[in-house]
């Protein structure tokens, strides 16, 4: 019989107890699955943290740089010239921010910018990164998996006016998830203020269906939604579909981007 190896030993031990049948679960599950990058390699990878396997600080930057570059392209077009020449006096989110390579950018250009996350551990990352990187306008914002409406106890509502999203959506739990944490980011945004979503699109494939159970196997392709599902979703918490664009990088899997305005 083969024998697993030791980090394969390891990861088996760190998710006995989190795997769920259970729908009603899966937000608890991921709350505890998150919870383990302070001391698993593999979540901080997943979660972006700095010099940690895929990311060494080049490629770190360079990530961060490149979903800048997108921001500022789709805020000339459709935002207007007024707003991306002022961001100094506007304030931004990053919603799911780890290791905080796009916070690192975001807080060079806006007055203030807000990392929210489910892991204590990952905002305590993201924040050594900003203060590495010279900025004090970062301010860090825990909230319980299961409840993603606690963000609105930490954040004023109407106070923000860019609120960005990357790689976060497909390790939601659900779709219910999803809609709860639009409704968030709805009462968040100033009037008129913008958000940057990427989603994983499902293409039909068994590798991207939408799952319902197992969340720490299924983390990476957890939950992924049709053009019309995720239309629906931004429908429902009032958001207005501005544009979207399927795999902006060569060799991208299954992602769609989603600019929306309150």
């Amino acid at each position: 019989m083969k024998q697993m190896s030791p980090f394969t030993s390891k990861i088996k031990n760190l998710f006995t107890g989190i795997k769920s049948t259970d729908s009603a679960d899966l937000e608890s599950c991921a709350g505890q699955y998150w919870q383990l990058s302070g001391r698993d390699e593999r979540i901080q990878d997943q979660a972006h943290w700095c010099d940690v396997m895929r990311w060494p600080r080049e490629r770190w930057i360079e990530y961060g740089d490149f979903y800048f570059a997108y921001v500022v392209r789709l805020l000339k077009q459709f935002a207007g010239m007024a707003f991306v020449n002022d961001p100094g006096r506007k304030t931004t989110l990053e919603w799911g921010c780890g290791g905080g390579a796009n916070i690192r950018c975001l807080g060079k250009a806006f007055s203030h910018v807000y990392g929210v996350d489910i892991s204590e551990e990952t905002l305590n990352e993201c924040e050594r990164q900003m203060k590495k990187c010279g900025l004090s306008n970062f301010s860090k914002v825990k909230f319980p998996a299961q409840s993603p409406e606690m963000v609105l106890k930490k954040i004023p509502a109407e106070s923000v006016d860019f609120i960005l999203s990357i790689a976060v959506f497909q390790h939601f739990p659900s779709k219910v998830c999803t809609q709860r944490v639009l409704h968030v980011m709805e009462k968040l945004l100033k009037k008129d203020g913008l958000a940057l979503i990427q989603v994983r699109y499902f293409d039909g494939s068994e590798k991207y269906r939408q799952k319902d159970s197992d969340y720490a196997k299924n983390v990476i392709t957890m939950t992924s939604f049709t053009f019309g599902e995720f239309s629906e979703q931004l429908q429902q918490a009032r958001l207005t579909l501005l544009h979207s664009e399927k795999d902006i990088e060569p060799d991208e899997l299954c992602h769609e981007y989603y600019l929306v305005k309150k």
